[in-house]
C-alpha cells in the first residue's frame, strides 16, 4: 500500500471520531433535559397526590356508607318480616303438632322465637304489639309440644308388673322410636324454655305422669302388704284349736297362736309382701332411672327421677311402718319374716341411696324401720325363753295324750327355720352380747354353763343361745310330765317329748362343715346337749317299766288264789291296755321302744306265774286264764298301733 493511502485512513477514522464525540455530547445535553423533565414530573405528581388524598377519603366513606344503606335496607325487609310472622304462622301453631312430622312445627316455633328476638331491640308500638302477638303464639306453641309430651308418655305409662321380669334391664317402657321422639322434644322444650323465659314445668310434667305409672305397678305390693297383716291379725286361736290349750285359762294370744300353729303357716324366705315390695321396688326405679336419662336432658334428668320416684318411695316406707307395727306384736314365728325382711332392707339400702341419693327424711323414714325390725327381733330371744320357761301359766295344760308338745315341735321347727339366717343373726346378736336373752329371768335354772366358748364371737353366742333354748325345752318337758293326771301317761309324756327332741338333735348333727351355711342344729348345740336329753329319756323308761309292773302286785299275795290273781292281773291288764289306745305316739321307733319295755316288764313275771301254778285245769283258773304268752305278747306289741 502506497503512503497516501494511510493517509486516506486516517483522515476518514479522525472524522469518524469527531461525529461520535459530537452525537455523545448531544446525548449528554438530552439526558440532562430529561431528567430536568422527570423532576418537573415527579413534583407535579406531589402536589397532585396531594390533591386527589382527601377526593379519595371522601370516595372510600361513601363506598361504606353505601354498603351500610344496602345492609340497612335488607335488614328493614327482614324486620318487616318480622312483622307479618305472627300472621303467617298463626295457623300452624294454633293447629298443633303432626306427630308424623314435627320438624315443620318446631321450624315454626324457631322462626316466632328469632322474631320475638329481633323485635325486642325496636322501641316501636307496632314492634310491642307484634311481640305481644309471637309471645301469644309461643305460649300456644310450647304449650301443644307439652301436651304431646305428655300424650307421648302417657301411652305408655299405665303400670306393669315389675315381679314378672327377672332385672330392671327386662322391664318394658318405651318403644325405641317413642324415646327418640321424647327426647328430642324433652331436649327442644328444655333449651326453647330457657331461651324464651317459660315455665314449661316440664320435669312436673315427666315426674306427674310416671309417678302415677309408679304407684299403680307397685299398688299391688302396697295391698299384699295390708292383706297380710289384716288377715293375720284377725287370726285369733280358736278355742278347741288344735294343738296347744286342753285346759282352762287364756294366756297371752301370740304365744298360744305361736303354740298352736301348724305345719302350713311356717314363713318361707322370700314369701314376705314386703320383701317383694323391697326387691321389685329396686327393680322398678333402676328402670325408671334408665328411661329417665335416656328421655330428659342431662341437666334435669337426675330432679326428674327424684320428683318421679318420691311418692312411691313414701308409699313404701308408709307400706314397711305398717307391717313393722304389725310385727311387734305379732307371735313369735312372725320373727322368721321379720328377719327376712330385716336382712333384705340391709342389702337393698345401699341400692336405694344411690339410686334416690336419700334426703335427710327419707334415710330418716328407711333407717327407722330397720331399727324396729332390729329391736322387734332382739327381743324376740328373750321372748323365746320366757315362753318356754314358763309354758303352764295361767291354766294353760297340755294334752293328757303324752303325745309330743306343740311347744316342743313348733320350738324346734322355728330353730331349723331360724338356723337359716345364722349369719344375719351372728351380726344381730354381737352387739346384745352373750347371754342377754336371760337378762331378768331365773338363769339358774337352766342347770348348764352359762357363757359362749368366745364372748367376742357373734356364732359363739348365737350357739350359747341355742343351747339354752334346748335345755329349756327339756326342763320345760320335765314340767309337762307333771301335769299328766296319770302316772304312766307321764312317763309316756317324757319319754315321747324327749325322743322328739333328742332326734330333732341327732339328725342335724354333721349336716355340714364348721361355719359352713349347711350347719344343722344339732352341730350348733353340740354333743353334750344330747347326752344329757338321752339321760333323761333312760331314766323315764324306768318309770314306765315300773308302771306296768305295778299290774302284777296281785303275783306275790299270799292270801289270793291263782284265778284270783290272774283276774286282777287281767283286769289291770285291760286299763293299762286301754290307756294306751289313748296315748299320743306317732314316731314307730318310740312306738317300738314303749312296747318293748312293757314286754320286757310283763312277760318274763307272767310266764314265771304261769309255770309256778301248772294246774290250769281247774274251771276258775280256765276262766281266769285271758292271755297266752303268745297272745299277750302279741298284744302288747300292737297296743300302740291304732
Amino acid at each position: 500500500m502506497t503512503p497516501e493511502s494511510y493517509l486516506h485512513d486516517d483522515a476518514e477514522e479522525e472524522a469518524e471520531l469527531e461525529f461520535l464525540r459530537e452525537s455523545l455530547e448531544q446525548m449528554d445535553n438530552l439526558a440532562d433535559k430529561t431528567t430536568q423533565l422527570l423532576k418537573v414530573f415527579d413534583i407535579r405528581l406531589k402536589n397532585l397526590g396531594r390533591i386527589i388524598a382527601p377526593i379519595y377519603k371522601s370516595t372510600q366513606k361513601l363506598t361504606r356508607l353505601y354498603d351500610n344503606v344496602e345492609m340497612t335496607i335488607g335488614s328493614l325487609d327482614d324486620i318487616l318480616l318480622f312483622f307479618n310472622v305472627a300472621k303467617d304462622e298463626s295457623d300452624t301453631i294454633r293447629a298443633g303438632p303432626d306427630e308424623s312430622e314435627l320438624l315443620p312445627y318446631l321450624d315454626s316455633i324457631n322462626r316466632l322465637k328469632d322474631a320475638s328476638d329481633a323485635l325486642r331491640h325496636l322501641d316501636l308500638d307496632s314492634a310491642s304489639q307484634s311481640r305481644q302477638e309471637i309471645h301469644e303464639l309461643l305460649r300456644i306453641g310450647l304449650g301443644n309440644l307439652s301436651q304431646l309430651f305428655s300424650q307421648w308418655l302417657k301411652q305408655h305409662s299405665g303400670g306393669v308388673d315389675p315381679a314378672a321380669y327377672s332385672s330392671s334391664a327386662d322391664i318394658p317402657t318405651f318403644p325405641t322410636d317413642t324415646v327418640k321422639l321424647l327426647s328430642m322434644l324433652a331436649t327442644y322444650l328444655n333449651l326453647v324454655n330457657d331461651e324464651v323465659s317459660y315455665d314449661l314445668k316440664l320435669t312436673k310434667t315427666y315426674a306427674s305422669i310416671r309417678t302415677r305409672h309408679l304407684l299403680k305397678s307397685l299398688a299391688q305390693f302396697t295391698d299384699m302388704c295390708s292383706m297380710y297383716i289384716k288377715t293375720n291379725s284377725a287370726n285369733e286361736p280358736l278355742a278347741g284349736q288344735p294343738g296347744y290349750s286342753g285346759g282352762t285359762g287364756s294366756g297371752n294370744a301370740s304365744e298360744i297362736r305361736f303354740c298352736a300353729m301348724h305345719n302350713e303357716h311356717w314363713y318361707e324366705p322370700g314369701t314376705s309382701p314386703f320383701v317383694q315390695y323391697t326387691l321389685n321396688i329396686v327393680k322398678l326405679f333402676q328402670a325408671e332411672r334408665d328411661l329417665v336419662r335416656q328421655v330428659m336432658p342431662t341437666v334435669i334428668s337426675q330432679d326428674t327421677f327424684l320428683a318421679a320416684a318420691d311418692r312411691p318411695f313414701e308409699s313404701y316406707i308408709g307400706s314397711g311402718d305398717k307391717m313393722v307395727s304389725y310385727f311387734l306384736n305379732s307371735p313369735l314365728y312372725e320373727t322368721l319374716q321379720a328377719l327376712d325382711v330385716y336382712g333384705c332392707l340391709i342389702e337393698n339400702e345401699p341400692k336405694l341411696d344411690a339410686l334416690l341419693m336419700l334426703g335427710s327424711r327419707q334415710r330418716s323414714g328407711l333407717a327407722k324401720l330397720i331399727a324396729k325390725l332390729q329391736s322387734r327381733i332382739s327381743k324376740s330371744f328373750t321372748a323365746l325363753i320366757s315362753l318356754i320357761h314358763n309354758p303352764f301359766k295361767d291354766g294353760m295344760v297340755p294334752k293328757q295324750t303324752g303325745g309330743v308338745h306343740d311347744l316342743v315341735y313348733n320350738t324346734l321347727t322355728y330353730l331349723s327355720y331360724l338356723i337359716g339366717y345364722k349369719d344375719l343373726l351372728t351380726h344381730l346378736f354381737l352387739p346384745l352380747g352373750d347371754g342377754h336373752w336371760s337378762q331378768g329371768t331365773h338363769q339358774d335354772t337352766l342347770g348348764v354353763a352359762q357363757h359362749a366358748s368366745d364372748p367376742n364371737d357373734g356364732l359363739s353366742i348365737f350357739q350359747h343361745y341355742l343351747r339354752d333354748v334346748v335345755e329349756a325345752l327339756s326342763q320345760m318337758i320335765d314340767q309337762g310330765g307333771k301335769q299328766m293326771k296319770r302316772p304312766g301317761l307321764q312317763f309316756v309324756f317324757l319319754i315321747n317329748n324327749h325322743s322328739y327332741l333328742a332326734r330333732a338333735l341327732r339328725d342335724t348333727m354333721n349336716a355340714g362343715d364348721e361355719g359352713s351355711q349347711s350347719l344343722g342344729l344339732g352341730d350348733l348345740v353340740g354333743r353334750s346337749a344330747l347326752s344329757r336329753i338321752e339321760s333323761s329319756i333312760e331314766r323315764s323308761r324306768k318309770g314306765y317299766v315300773a308302771t306296768w309292773k305295778s299290774i302284777m302286785s296281785s303275783f306275790p299275795a299270799a292270801s289270793l288264789g291263782p284265778a284270783d290273781k290272774l283276774s286282777l292281773f287281767n283286769q289291770g291288764l285291760d286299763d293299762m291296755m286301754r290307756a294306751q289306745k289313748s296315748y299320743e305316739v306317732f314316731d314307730t321307733d318310740v312306738r317300738a321302744m314303749l312296747a318293748s319295755d312293757a314286754i320286757d316288764a310283763i312277760m318274763p313275771t307272767y310266764e314265771a306265774f304261769l309255770k309256778q301254778n301248772p294246774d290250769k285245769s281247774s274251771p276258775d283258773f280256765a276262766r281266769a286264764m285271758k292271755y297266752t304268752p303268745k297272745d299277750l305278747q302279741r298284744k302288747l306289741e300292737g297296743m300302740l298301733e291304732d
